[in-house]
């Protein structure tokens, strides 16, 4: 399927796309609607191991949201009856009730939150509010709860709509050495970030820095942002794509069943209590150990701990360099996804 602004291409076992709207790769609706169905096809493809999104545009990974977008929001909202109820507390909780259980049906029902988003678009020269933010949060939901190692690829200024989009990555990379700067500066023009920053970020900075950073709107370059965990890693300009794409090789000879088990064990368990989380973690456990790939794996690692390790202290391998072995996925053969 063409996309009017995505450019995809394979590396392996690893999806690049890249964001095309010039001149500065401003977020909008439909680049919105378009990643929806490029996570759509990828979960769908067991050839893809690794999704990255990164910018298309030189010095530029996402902008922000689209003003003009924003601006439509304004007006619908003077008119807007959901708008006009949310200034009553009665109304708010109201609201509060309906859109949080609709969120929760949805994440358990894939075909309500696909009815769902066929309702906002059918509705929506008349409610773009309700599209632009369902949209939004669907897709950043699907990121988020995608069975793929997901990467994002912050290859210039990252700001608002598209920081909260890279929150929802597993992996954040960014350019160390080009001045590039990644924000939140929504409170400069009077709004929050309102496609999941407020909640994502405290969790995964801790609420004292992720509050700092939104109140301020203060522009972090990618040595700070590394250092406040906002950014996985660092890499200088030249070595870029390159040294994204290793990683992703690395993250693509892991054994695609275990990885979205992980991610389903941990994105289930934070948003529960304790209890509940060991049981979504025990029940994924379950599910992983029931695997060709588990099977085959454990056998070959017995081995070689019988060869290697169970030996005496003369002729036993070290540790340290058996973990690393293992870690670039050399001490079995690939991992089939079964």
């Amino acid at each position: 399927m063409s996309y009017k602004y995505l450019k995809s291409s394979a590396v392996g076992s690893t999806l690049w796309v890249e964001i095309h709207n010039p001149h500065v790769n401003f977020l909008t609706l439909e680049i919105l609607q378009e990643l929806w169905h490029v996570l759509g096809a990828v979960e769908r493809d067991d050839s893809v191991r690794v999704l990255v999104v990164t910018g298309g545009i030189e010095d530029t990974y996402i902008m922000h949201f689209s003003i003009p977008e924003l601006q439509r929001i304004l007006e619908e909202n003077k008119k807007s009856p959901i708008a006009r109820l949310a200034r009553f507390p009665l109304g708010r909780a109201v609201l509060d009730g309906l859109i949080t259980v609709n969120n929760l049906l949805m994440d358990r029902f894939p075909s309500l939150e696909r009815a769902n988003l066929l309702l906002a678009r059918a509705l929506g020269e008349r409610m773009f509010t309700l599209l632009l933010w369902l949209q939004m949060q669907r897709l950043y939901r699907a990121v988020e709860r995608s069975g793929k190692v997901t990467v994002a690829a912050i290859n210039g200024n990252c700001n608002g709509g598209g920081s909260e989009l890279s929150a929802c990555f597993d992996f954040r990379f960014m350019v160390g050495d080009r001045g590039f700067a990644i924000g939140q500066p929504e409170v400069l023009v009077g709004i929050i970030p309102g496609g999941g920053g407020t909640q994502r970020w405290p969790r995964l900075i801790g609420k004292g820095r992720a509050l700092g950073w939104m109140l301020t709107g203060a522009q972090l370059e990618a040595g700070e942002a590394r250092e406040m965990g906002i950014v996985t890693d660092v890499f200088p300009a030249a070595e870029f794509t390159e040294r994204v794409q290793a990683f992703c090789d690395l993250m693509a000879r892991r054994p695609p069943v275990a990885v979205s088990a992980i991610k389903r064990a941990v994105h289930g368990g934070m948003d529960t209590f304790l209890s509940r989380g060991l049981t979504v973690e025990l029940l994924e456990s379950l599910r992983v150990f029931d695997t060709r790939d588990a099977e085959r794996a454990l056998w070959s690692y017995a081995g070689i701990l019988e060869e290697e390790v169970d030996v005496p202290p003369e002729a036993r391998v070290d540790a340290g360099e058996l973990m690393r072995r293992m870690g670039d996925g050399s001490f079995t053969e690939p991992f089939e996804g079964r």
